[in-house]
C-alpha cells in the first residue's frame, strides 16, 4: 500500500504544483476577496483531478497493476482517493458560498485572455454549470457513504454506485465551464486536459457497463461441493476456449445475471493448460452469497472476468510461509494443485487458523499438503487459541530466511506483520491481498 498512496500523492503535489504555476494564494496587501477566489479554484481543482483518477481506477485498466502491485491495492486507493476528493469537494463547495469565493462571470475578468468565441461559450454555460454543483455534491456524498457503510447489503451498494459515473460527469462539466479561463493557456491548464478527457473515457465505460468488456469468458457449472460446518462452496466450472489460463492466487469477477452483479473470487485450482476446468470456493457471508448452494445450479451458465491481482508467490527468498483464515485458504489451495503438477522443492510451511473443526474441509486440505510437499499446522482456535508471531517463530525456527504470504481478515494480518517486524521481517517480504472491493 505504501507504494499506492506514494503514487497518490505524486498525482496530487504535480496538480498544486501546476497550479500554482498558474495562480497564488499570496496577495500583498491581503486581499480577502482574492484569495477566496484562488482557493475555490485550487480546491475545485484538486477534487476533481482525485474523481478523475479514482474513477480510472475503478474501471479496471490491467495495465495500471503493475505499478500498484494489484487490482485489490488499486481499489483500496479507489475508496481513499474517493474519500479525500469528497472532503476537498466540500470544502471547495463551503468556500464558493462565501462572498469572498464567488466570482463574477467568467468574460468579465479582465485578467482571462481566452478567445472571444470560446469565451462566450463558457459565459453562456456558466449558470447551467453552477445550478448542478450543489445536487450533484450532495448527491455523491451520499453515493460515498452508501459504499463506505458495509452494514448496507451488496446489491444496494452495487446498484446505487452504478450513478457515480454520471454524477462525475455533470461535476466534469461543472469543473471545466468554471476554470478561469486563463488557466487553458498556463500549466494547470495543459495538464488537467487530458485528466478531464481520461476521466470522462472512464466514466462512459463505467456508465455503460464497458469494465472489462475484453476480459470476459463464459463458463458452465460442472459441479459443487458444499462444507455446510464452514458455510463454504466449492464450485468447479468448464470455460469456454477463449480462456486464456490464470496463475494461483489471481481472482476474478463473476456473474449470473438472475443471482448476482460482478463478485471478486479468488480461485482455487492452478492451470496446467490440459484442461478448460477452474474453481472457486464461496464463503456464505452476504445478501449475494447466502443459500448459493441451493441456489446455484449444475449447468448454470457464469461469466467470468480476469484475471487479475498479483498475489502471485513469485519472490527470491529459500522458503515460504503462509498464512490463512478461513476463507483465506483459497490461494494457497491453487498453489498446492501447481506444485502437485510441478514441485519446486521450496520449504512450505502452512498455517492455516479456523474458527471450528470441519472435517471435509480439513481432511481435503490435508491431502493437498500431503501431496504437494508442503508443511501444515492447522490451528483451530477454541482448540489451539489464536495464531500469533510467536507461534510462528517457534514453529519455523527460521523464519526470517522466508517471505510471508497472508490471506485472511485484514485486521488479523495487520496485527501478525506488525509483530513479525518488530522482530526483523522486513515490510516487503509480507505478501497481504486486500481483498476488500468496498
Amino acid at each position: 500500500m505504501r507504494k499506492s498512496f506514494t503514487i497518490a500523492a505524486i498525482f496530487t503535489l504535480l496538480i498544486a504544483a501546476a497550479w500554482f504555476l498558474s495562480d497564488s494564494l499570496y496577495f500583498s496587501p491581503y486581499d480577502a476577496q482574492k484569495f477566496g477566489i484562488s482557493f475555490t479554484q485550487l480546491s475545485g481543482v484538486l477534487a476533481i483531478a482525485l474523481m478523475a483518477f479514482s474513477t480510472l481506477l475503478a474501471v479496471r485498466p490491467i495495465w495500471m497493476e503493475n505499478w500498484f502491485m494489484g487490482l485489490d491495492k488499486m481499489y483500496r486507493l479507489h475508496k481513499w482517493m474517493a474519500i479525500v476528493a469528497m472532503v476537498i469537494g466540500v470544502a471547495h463547495w463551503l468556500t464558493a458560498q462565501s462572498p469572498n469565493g464567488h466570482h463574477g462571470p467568467q468574460g468579465a475578468a479582465a485578467a482571462d485572455t481566452a478567445a472571444a468565441a470560446s469565451q462566450s461559450l463558457l459565459s453562456s454555460l456558466e449558470g447551467p454549470a453552477r445550478g448542478v454543483a450543489q445536487p450533484a455534491l450532495w448527491i455523491l456524498l451520499a453515493l460515498v457513504a452508501i459504499a463506505l457503510i458495509k452494514k448496507i447489503p451488496y446489491h444496494i451498494f452495487a446498484l446505487t454506485h452504478r450513478l457515480v459515473p454520471l454524477v462525475f460527469l455533470v461535476l466534469v462539466f461543472h469543473s471545466v465551464v468554471l476554470m478561469r479561463s486563463s488557466y487553458w493557456a498556463q500549466p494547470i491548464g495543459i495538464l488537467m486536459a487530458p485528466i478531464y478527457v481520461i476521466g470522462t473515457v472512464a466514466a462512459l465505460i463505467a456508465l455503460f457497463r464497458m469494465i472489462g468488456a475484453g476480459r470476459k469468458v463464459e463458463g458452465t457449472v460442472t459441479s459443487k461441493r458444499h462444507f455446510a460446518d464452514v458455510r463454504t462452496l466449492l464450485v468447479e466450472m468448464e470455460m469456454d476456449k477463449a480462456w486464456k489460463g490464470h496463475k494461483p492466487g489471481q481472482f476474478v469477477f463473476v456473474r449470473e445475471r438472475r443471482m448476482w452483479g460482478a463478485h471478486p473470487f479468488t480461485i482455487a485450482s492452478a492451470w496446467t493448460g490440459k484442461s478448460q476446468r477452474i474453481s472457486f470456493i464461496v464463503k456464505e457471508l452476504g445478501d449475494a452469497t447466502k443459500d448459493l448452494a441451493s441456489r446455484l445450479p449444475i449447468g448454470a451458465k457464469l461469466i467470468v472476468e480476469g484475471p487479475y491481482g498479483r498475489f502471485n508467490f513469485d519472490d527470491n527468498k529459500s522458503r515460504q510461509i503462509w498464512i490463512s483464515g478461513g476463507i483465506g485458504i483459497t490461494p494457497f489451495v491453487a498453489r498446492m494443485e501447481q506444485l502437485i503438477e510441478k514441485p519446486e522443492g521450496k520449504p512450505i510451511d502452512l498455517f492455516h487458523s479456523d474458527p471450528v473443526q470441519a472435517t471435509d474441509a480439513h481432511d481435503m486440505m490435508r491431502r493437498d499438503t500431503t501431496r504437494s510437499g508442503v508443511n501444515l499446522h492447522l490451528m483451530i482456535t477454541p482448540v489451539h487459541g489464536r495464531l500469533t508471531g510467536e507461534k510462528i517463530r517457534k514453529e519455523v525456527p527460521d523464519w526470517k530466511s522466508a517471505s510471508v504470504w497472508f490471506c485472511g481478515p485484514s485486521r488479523f494480518a495487520a496485527v501478525l506483520k506488525l509483530d513479525l517486524m518488530r522482530h526483523g521481517l522486513k515490510s516487503q517480504d509480507f505478501h497481504h491481498e486486500l481483498f476488500e472491493m468496498r
